[in-house]
Formats: structure tokens, sequence, C-alpha cells
């Protein structure tokens, strides 16, 4: 019964929104613009408190406006209206290491990589249902590094559809490895798919130290690459006790993740630049940490 009762209260925590009125005063509205111009009217945190609530509450920019203005009324905030909302937006450059983390990365952590697709309109079904085409505007790939222990995204990649989920494991594993060094960290170990079994990705763990969990290809052979030819001869010995043996079952973590991330976003995204694309995934990637970090 202590244990539901404390998970009814963590989803109660999940609705919590803390305003801080210091953080939208005045004096931050005179900050130059860092591109040159005239200074921003409002305050950064107030544009990231914004898409926030536009992003967790799934609502169109209007709404969002709407929202804002009943809100923080009574502080005395001025907001901006959907179309400046908007276009600052576009203009940010939005990084996940940037942005504040629920909670810190644990000592030794393990990563784990997969990717996901998104549609890049909400129209696609009904274009192939009832035309029989393919919507023009296809897929974009989300790519992330996740920690096992915190469920934590470290770092990801947006691409398009058309790039293989081997081709960014390295970038993402050392966009990992940075952030950890950068606390005094280190990734022990890594969990991935038989679609990251390349030889340069066995060879970036070996240089590192980071111990492979990695399942190579039913055709995989010996071929002088060290680390990895390790890695053949054990799963050739016996593929469930390699798994066991390395908890590759755990690979589900990451599964878990993107089925929640689609149930809270939806499987497509709503803005149509890819720069924008890429700067609308982090920013929920981001909100999602948030309230997975808010549960452990």
């Amino acid at each position: 019964m202590k244990v539901k009762k404390d998970y009814n209260k963590e989803l109660v925590k999940r609705g919590e929104l803390l305003i801080d009125p210091s953080l939208f005063q005045e004096e931050q509205k005179q900050k130059k613009n860092p591109k040159g111009g005239r200074p921003h009217l409002y305050p950064r945190n107030l544009i990231l408190f914004l898409m926030f609530l536009k992003f967790a509450l799934r609502l169109p920019y209007r709404q969002t406006e709407g929202i804002a203005r009943k809100l923080l009324s009574f502080l005395g905030v001025k907001v901006p209206n959907f179309r400046t909302l908007h276009y600052r937006f576009t203009k940010e450059e939005i990084n996940l290491q940037d942005l504040p983390q629920a909670r810190d990365l644990p000592q030794d952590f393990v990563i784990v990589l997969d990717s996901t697709g998104l549609k890049v309109t909400n129209r696609g079904e009904w274009i192939r249902k009832k035309h029989r085409k393919r919507p023009r505007k296809g897929w974009v790939k989300l790519h992330v590094a996740l920690d096992m222990n915190s469920w934590q995204v470290i770092n990801i990649e947006v691409t398009n559809e058309k790039v293989h989920d081997s081709q960014k494991a390295i970038q993402l594993l050392e966009g990992v490895r940075v952030v950890g060094e950068s606390r005094g960290l280190k990734v022990k170990k890594l969990i991935a798919d038989s679609g990251y079994d390349t030889h340069a990705l066995f060879r970036y763990m070996h240089a590192n130290g980071i111990e492979p969990c990695v399942k190579v290809r039913s055709n995989a052979e010996v071929s002088g690459n060290t680390l990895r030819d390790m890695v053949v001869r054990a799963y050739k010995k016996g593929k469930r006790a390699w798994k066991r043996a390395n908890g590759y079952g755990k690979r589900w973590f990451v599964e878990s993740y993107f089925s929640v991330f689609k149930r809270w976003f939806g499987e497509y995204v709503s803005s149509v630049r890819f720069e924008n694309i890429r700067s609308e995934v982090v920013f929920k990637v981001w909100i999602l940490n948030l309230f997975l970090g808010m549960m452990n």
C-alpha cells in the first residue's frame, strides 16, 4: 500500500509547476542580443518556460499564449504573442547539455544506444490509404544515448531517415564521454543491438576502456579486431548465455523510453524546417528527462 501511495505522489509531482518570478524580471530584458541589433524584449528564460508549456501540454502556439497570459498575469509578467514566441524559438540554439538536468549521473554509467522514427507530418497515414502514395516529407530519426540507471538521455542526434544507426554511434558516445569527463565520470559499458556492429565502434570502445555489450551479426567472423573478436567468440558459444552474462536484456530500457516519448508527445513533429525540428525534438527529450528524473 505504501508503494502505491508513493507512486501516486510521484505522478502528482509531475503536474507541479514552480514559477520563480525573478527569472522574468525587467533587468533581464536589457541583455543585448548576441547576434547584434535591438536587445530582446522578452528574456530567454521566459521563452523556454512558455515552450515547456507548449510541448508538455501539446498545445498550439495560440493556446500557449492564452494559457500563459492567464497564468502569469498575477505576476505582472508581459507575455509575447504567438508569432513572437514562434520566432524566438526558431532563433534559439537549443542543446541538451545546456539545459538543466533533474539529477546527477552515476559514477560509472551504462549507456544504451538506439534510434526511432518520427513523422514529419501527421497526415501520412491518410495519404497512404486514400491515394496510395508515400507522404512527401517522410521521417526523421531520433538517435539517443540513454543512461540505464538514471533514465536520462545524455546525448542525441536528429537526422533524416536515410542515416543508419551505426553512422551516429561514435558521435553519440563521444558526446557522452565529454559530458562525463566534465563531471569526473566515465562510461563503463555500452549496450546496443546488431545495427551498431561495426569495426570502428569496437575500436572506439577499446581505445576508451568501454565494456562492450553489442550484439554482433549472425554471420560475424573473427577478423583481427581484438575487442569484437572476443564478443564474436563468446556469442558463437551460446547466444543466450552471452546475453544473460552481459545484461543484454536490459536494452528494453530504451524501448520503454521511446514508448513513453511517443505516448506523451505523439509520433510526429509539428515543425517544418529541419533546424526547427531538431530544436523541437531536443526540447521534448529534455522535458522527459526532467519528469523521469523526478521519479527516480
